[in-house]
């Protein structure tokens, strides 16, 4: 977590910036800045679990199944349900391709994929094949942290590590507002090649390239398991046939 309060962050970036006035304003951009980062980056420290069971019975078994109201995105692999202490993980598909499932009456067995609709309030979760049992799911995401509050007065710190980072782009933020000429060497950009040294772009990407602490960690190419695995029927006709 960061080592500053979420007020001194807002004092200092204001200081940086030469607007001391824009109280108010440092700490909206403070929240918008923390939204963005969770929006657009997986980061361990904003993780989630969500726990509940499957309906049994029916077209029920699929769904819908309400979720957070802070989720963002399922976690590749940690979305299971267990029975008699087996884990089984689903794969996630887009709703489009869930809709052009089979549905029919008595069809019910162990689901092995998922899709979510974001566009309702909460979340919702659909599974297919419509599960045959009550089985206890396992569901882990990348959530929305909760706003903080008046951050320009708070003592609260923070989720995101890495203060300088904060600092750097809250002022550049600021900037912007008053037409401030280091705009763009704080705020930095995209293009590597192209941006400052200390900008709040490069911090985080220097950040970016140890975050959650993977050193020393082995990584797995995987296949999908719609498509590949022990059962032959699920390889394409091309490999079954010979044409």
């Amino acid at each position: 977590m960061s080592v500053l309060t979420a007020a001194q962050i807002c004092t200092m970036a204001r200081e940086v910036a030469k607007c001391p006035g824009y109280q108010q304003m440092s700490g909206q951009l403070l929240n918008v800045v923390l939204e963005e980062l969770a929006q657009n980056y997986d980061f361990d420290v904003i993780k989630g679990t969500y726990n509940f069971s499957f309906n049994s019975g029916g077209f029920s078994g699929s769904g819908p199944y309400p979720l957070p109201a802070d989720w963002y995105r399922g976690i590749d692999e940690d979305i299971f349900y267990l029975i008699d202490g087996v884990p089984y993980p689903m794969v996630n598909i887009s709703l489009t391709e869930y809709d052009n499932l089979v549905q029919q009456s008595g069809l019910q067995s162990y689901p092995s994929s998922y899709a979510t609709d974001m566009s309702q309030s909460p979340p919702v979760m659909y599974v297919w094949p419509p599960a045959s049992g009550a089985f206890a799911v396992t569901a882990r995401y990348f959530k929305q942290p909760a706003h903080i509050a008046t951050p320009e007065t708070s003592t609260d710190i923070p989720w995101f590590p890495s203060t300088n980072y904060l600092l750097t782009r809250l002022a550049g933020e600021l900037m912007k507002i008053t037409s401030d000429d280091r705009m763009a060497a704080f705020i930095g950009n995209e293009n590597k090649e192209m941006d400052t040294v200390g900008s709040a772009t490069s911090i985080l990407r220097r950040y970016l390239k140890m975050k959650d602490d993977q050193g020393g960690k082995s990584y797995q190419v995987k296949l999908d398991r719609r498509y590949f695995g022990r059962n032959f029927s699920r390889l394409p006709s091309t490999k079954t046939i010979g044409w």
